[in-house]
Parts: structure tokens; C-alpha cells; sequence
């Protein structure tokens, strides 16, 4: 009895251990074309490794045989996401050395503009950290890094001949009554490190300078800049929206927003400078303006809308000398009042309002960016029960993974989308450690929404990968992707 129980004993760990064998891939995000063989392969060694044009510049083919594997790639792009893909199965042979799946991956991205936001500003991001953020992008096929360099609560950007944006705008006293001093500013030189690290990884760096609003720490620095002076006001250590928007009639801003372009067409190669644009409260502050209420007598403009659009509009000209066009958050108000130019780059973040915001910008056409709110907003906590600061939504990681940037529209109503977009702002995000806590795995699903067509996505098999990239993840990057109620780093 007991020669046959170790027997069968035997034969249940032998098939267990053929059941170790991979039978699928487990790539993120999901290629838009697998064909699998019978076979099975051990090794990932790359055999060929060419170019292809026919491909397309982002698309690249990976065939994986008994013996290896061969890589065509139709342009630097699509052999760098070609590589991210053989990176991910090169975890998985190590995680299941018993062997993985022969097959034909063929694959391009969904759309072109796939990115994260970070948020320098509110919480200090050294460049190490940054660069260790650019590596996890890089594995998920990720393309663009925004940086949120300038808000109420911090100015990271430095401009030759404004030392006080560094002495006084880059620092504050605390961080939502913390008691705990906080400062940071980047250097030329490491901005432009972190440009060609990222650009090493076909990653580009967008640059974000929010104006008119969001402007209190360098209301801070520079009171003059602005409608009601202040030499008073301190950098901005709570959330919430600000009165401080620079005044458009003072002959300083202009100085100073032409030295702010200079120093990012010297840093930043990207055709972009993101200008924010949002939640700027004009009738608190340009409707009640001396200078503006003048301004606008003068000129017969019926409101301060109108003084707006001129105001962006010379911004969006300083920046076409400089080779540079504009990115803006969409506002609805903004453009009911015609702010926006035709062929203006825009981002739908607003809850809710994702779907009428596409239908919009169609007709104006307006090129859009989905970082819609109710899915692509990883700043808010992703399990219920986990801390959420009094009022932010919880964001799942299924509810990230439902987002379809068409919204199951037919492609001659969203043929003007670009790209997707997720957000960590970081009001509430002090380090690292917090930041990709939030971010991941979130991101993961964030990217398969921007790159893979909907008729390959699945739910359910997302969330193998997501189970088996924990130790690849782990592995590769020394970061555990576990999450429950209970292991986010605390607040403090």
C-alpha cells in the first residue's frame, strides 16, 4: 500500500512539474498578434536581429524557435519595443525554466502618444528616482514622461537671471501641516541627464509649466508678476486651487516667460511644452484687475475670456519661435469661449466628461489625450479602505483596466485621439515608494489600454500576467507589485 501511494505520489509531481511549462506568453501589454507553435523553447538567445521598413517605424516581429529567437523591427521604435517584449519573456523562461511557448509575436502599438505624468512640484522627485521610474516605462512600452515642474506648491525649473525661484519658490515650510520642511530644485544638468537616459529608452520628456494659474509659489518669489502683489505670500503647503494667475498687462511676465522658454528649448528636445491651462479662477483675479478691467475697455473685448485667448495665444506664439507648440488640460468653459487654436493638443481629464469631451474636440479639431479621471487618475487609492485623504475616489485596478480611449466609438468619430495618458499628482505621494505604489500595477493596465486593440484585451487573462509579472518585476527591478488594504506606505 504505502510502495503504491509513493508511486502515485511520483507520477501527481512529474505531471505537476510538465504542468510548469509555460503555455503562454506572459507579455503587457498584450501584443496585438500571437500565433503559438507546438513547441516548446529554453532559450530566448537572440539569433537575428534586422531591420524591416514594411513593418512600419513603431512595429516590430518576433518569432521564437526551439533554438532562439529572431527580432525584424521596422524603425528605432518598434525594435526598442520589440526588445521590451523579449525582456518580459526573458522573465518569464526564468520564472518557468521548463520552457515557454514557440510562436510569432506581431505587434504595433494601438496609439502613438502613451504616457505618464509625474508630478515634480508638489513633492520633489530626485533624479535617481525619476531614472528608476523611466525604467519601469520602458518595460511596459510606456513613451512619454510629462513633468509637472511648476505649482502653488513648489517652482522646479531653473531660469537663468530668477535666482528666487530656487531661494524662495523652490522651497516650502510644510506639507499639509506636517511640520516637515520640504525644498527641491532640478539643475540644468540633471534635466538634461534625465532627457537622454529616457531618450535612450525611446521614452520623451515633456516639460509642464502651468500658466495663468497654479502660480503661487512664484507669486511667492516674484509678487510683482501678478494682479494684486503681495510680498506677503508664501509657497502653498495645502491642496485646493490657488487666486494667484500672473497678470498678463505687467511687462515682467513677458521677460520672464521668454527667459522660462529659453531654458526648456536649451533642456528639453521635445516639440511640446505642456502649459497647463486649468483651473484658473478669472473672474477672482483678471475680471477684477485694475490693469485687465483697463486693458479690456481699451481693446472692446466683451469679457475676460477674450483677454484670455489673446494671453494663450501670445504664449502659443513665443513658443513657434522657439520651435515649440502647446499641450493643455481641457477646460469646457475655455472652450466655449474659443480659447483653444485648431490643432491644438488637449487631455480629457475631468470625471465624467470624457465622452462629450471627445465629441467636442472632434469638432474642433482638437486632438485629444484620454487621462480621464475615472480611470486614469493613479494619484487615488486603488483598493476601498485604503487612505484617501478625506475625499478622492477609489480607483481599481479593473476599473484602469476598462478604459477603452474610443469608448466603443467608431473610429471616424475618434480617429483625433492620440494617445492615453495616466496621472500621479502628488499632493499625497512624498516619495518614491509612495508613488509607485499608486502608479503600479495600475499603469500596467493604463498601457495595454494604449496599445492593444480591444478585440485581443481580456480581463481575465490581464490578470495572470499581472499575478506572474509580480516576480518578474520583483526580479528585474527589486519592487514588489503586492497589493492589499494594508501594505501601502503610510502617510505621514
Amino acid at each position: 500500500m504505502f510502495r503504491f501511494l509513493r508511486i502515485l505520489a511520483c507520477t501527481l509531481l512529474s505531471v505537476a512539474g510538465m504542468a510548469q511549462a509555460a503555455d503562454k506568453y506572459s507579455i503587457i501589454p498584450e501584443p496585438e498578434r500571437t500565433e503559438l507553435k507546438p513547441q516548446t523553447t529554453k532559450t530566448l538567445k537572440l539569433l537575428s536581429d534586422k531591420a524591416e521598413a514594411s513593418l512600419g517605424k513603431d512595429a516590430y516581429r518576433l518569432a521564437v524557435t526551439p533554438g532562439g529567437v529572431h527580432l525584424a523591427s521596422g524603425g528605432r521604435e518598434g525594435r526598442l519595443y520589440g526588445q521590451a517584449t523579449l525582456r518580459q519573456l526573458q522573465d518569464q523562461l526564468a520564472a518557468q525554466p521548463e520552457g515557454i511557448p514557440c510562436g510569432v509575436i506581431k505587434d504595433k502599438p494601438r496609439y502613438s502618444w502613451r504616457g505618464l505624468m509625474v508630478d515634480p512640484a508638489r513633492h520633489f522627485i530626485p533624479l535617481a528616482d525619476l531614472k528608476k521610474f523611466a525604467d519601469l516605462m520602458a518595460y511596459y512600452k510606456f513613451n512619454k514622461l510629462q513633468l509637472h515642474l511648476t505649482d502653488d506648491q513648489g517652482w522646479r525649473l531653473p531660469v537663468p537671471g530668477y535666482p528666487r525661484l530656487k531661494s524662495v519658490a523652490s522651497k516650502r515650510a510644510e506639507s499639509f501641516g506636517n511640520r516637515t520642511p520640504h525644498e527641491g530644485m532640478y539643475t540644468r544638468e540633471e534635466l538634461k541627464e534625465l532627457v537622454a537616459y529616457c531618450a535612450e529608452r525611446g521614452i520623451e520628456v515633456i516639460p509642464e509649466i502651468d500658466l495663468p494659474g497654479h502660480n503661487q509659489a512664484l507669486a511667492a518669489a516674484y509678487p510683482e508678476f501678478f494682479c494684486f502683489p503681495d510680498p506677503g505670500t508664501k509657497v502653498r503647503t495645502t491642496g485646493g486651487v490657488s487666486l494667484h494667475l500672473v497678470c498678463p498687462h505687467k511687462p515682467e511676465i513677458w521677460k520672464f516667460y521668454s527667459a522660462v522658454f529659453d531654458a526648456l528649448k536649451d533642456i528639453f528636445p521635445s516639440k511640446i511644452v505642456h502649459l497647463g491651462g486649468d483651473e484658473a479662477p478669472l473672474e477672482k483675479t483678471w475680471e477684477k484687475c485694475p490693469l485687465s478691467v483697463k486693458y479690456r475697455q481699451k481693446k472692446g473685448m466683451k469679457d475676460v475670456h477674450e483677454e484670455l485667448k489673446e494671453f494663450e495665444g501670445k504664449m502659443a506664439s513665443m513658443l513657434a519661435a522657439r520651435g515649440k507648440r502647446p499641450q493643455l488640460w481641457y477646460e469646457k468653459p475655455w472652450a466655449e469661449a474659443g480659447i483653444y487654436r485648431k490643432g491644438d493638443t488637449v487631455f480629457t481629464w475631468r470625471m465624467g466628461l470624457t465622452p462629450s469631451t471627445i465629441t467636442e474636440t472632434k469638432k474642433q479639431g482638437l486632438p485629444l489625450i484620454i487621462a480621464a479621471g475615472e480611470h486614469c487618475y493613479l494619484d487615488y487609492p486603488q483598493i476601498p479602505g485604503q487612505d484617501n485623504r478625506g475625499w478622492m475616489p477609489t480607483t481599481t485596478l479593473e476599473q484602469s483596466y476598462k478604459l477603452d480611449p474610443a469608448y466603443g466609438r467608431p473610429e471616424k468619430e475618434t480617429d483625433h485621439i492620440i494617445g492615453v495618458q495616466a496621472t500621479m499628482w502628488a499632493e499625497q505621494l512624498p516619495t518614491l515608494n509612495h508613488l509607485l505604489y499608486r502608479t503600479y500595477p495600475r499603469a500596467m493596465a493604463i498601457a495595454e489600454a494604449g496599445w492593444t486593440p480591444m478585440n485581443v484585451r481580456s480581463w481575465d487573462n490581464f490578470r495572470r500576467k499581472v499575478a506572474d509579472h509580480r516576480a518578474f518585476v520583483l526580479k528585474r527591478f527589486n519592487y514588489d507589485l503586492e497589493r492589499t488594504k494594508e501594505n501601502e506606505p503610510p502617510f505621514k
